[in-house]
């Protein structure tokens, strides 16, 4: 056969061979999975610049400590996750700050997974405000990446920015032969230890209670040093817990100025909150 009859005949089979028009039903495949509704997400409640501890010569690979900076959340976070160089802080002057650490150090509680601080590098700078710059999670799963706050100035006092209803693991002490008494655990927005000025608890009926006692979880440097060590940290605790009688319709709480006491004994802010019912893993 001459090679341009053959080169046509080609043609015309391939013209031929085409896709049929209406091809078989294929099988179907798995459902796809429904969408986790995981509702409001979690945010930075408070950012909190403090000096380091008189006297810390704390340093972290070499670098100097400038200043801490502490963050709560409105839920714990996942410590996988918690990764320094995923936080951008902005000083005054507009330079940019990646901390050197990042831990849950204000957790001398058992859940405390919702405050976190921030170790800056020196020299210190005014900071303005602190922004999750990478994938960070909370114990839900959560992505809380872009979220941001401003960044309260070192010489305002401590202030409370949350209150939750804790009805287990706390430390008040045994009343009326109950092993765990409830409390109303106060977040602040630095570390803090309990002051002296009033606290009162308002129920739904409208009465005011004041706390059965006041349940910090803190030691001394030498007793936090000691064998076996102690499950407390004196410099970095954030939360204030108190105790409350079992069963307690508590929907507020407020606090005098002064209730309780920054690193340097400063008095703390006054405040007013509602009470939320978060578990610990909410």
């Amino acid at each position: 056969m001459p090679a341009l009859f053959r080169v046509a005949a080609a043609l015309a089979f391939a013209a031929c061979a085409v896709a049929p028009t209406n091809p078989p039903p294929q099988p179907p495949g798995g459902a796809p999975a429904a969408p986790r509704l995981l509702g409001t997400p979690t945010r930075i409640l408070s950012a909190h610049a403090q000096p380091p501890p008189t006297g810390d010569e704390r340093e972290y690979f070499g670098v100097p400590v400038g200043t801490l900076v502490y963050l709560v959340f409105t839920r714990p976070l996942d410590p996988a996750a918690l990764i320094p160089s995923r936080f951008v802080v902005l000083g005054r002057d507009g330079t940019r700050r990646v901390p050197i650490a990042a831990s849950l150090a204000p957790a001398s509680e058992r859940d405390e997974l919702r405050a976190l601080e921030l170790v800056i590098p020196a020299p210190q700078r005014e900071l303005v405000s602190v922004t999750v710059a990478g994938q960070l999670f909370d114990a839900d799963g959560r992505d809380i990446d872009g979220q941001s706050a401003d960044v309260v100035p070192a010489d305002a006092p401590p202030f409370p920015v949350a209150a939750e209803l804790v009805s287990r693991g706390t430390d008040c002490p045994a009343t009326s032969g109950v092993e765990a008494p409830a409390a109303v655990r106060v977040w602040w927005s630095a570390p803090v230890a309990a002051g002296a000025a009033g606290v009162r608890l308002l129920l739904a009926d409208g009465r005011a209670l004041p706390p059965l006692a006041v349940a910090d979880v803190t030691c001394t440097a030498e007793q936090r040093l000691a064998e076996p060590a102690a499950a407390c940290d004196p410099e970095d605790d954030s939360v204030l817990d108190y105790c409350t009688p079992v069963g307690a319709a508590i929907e507020r709480v407020e606090l005098d100025i002064g209730a309780a006491r920054g690193r340097g004994g400063s008095p703390s802010a006054a405040g007013s909150l509602q009470l939320s019912h978060m578990s610990s893993g909410t």
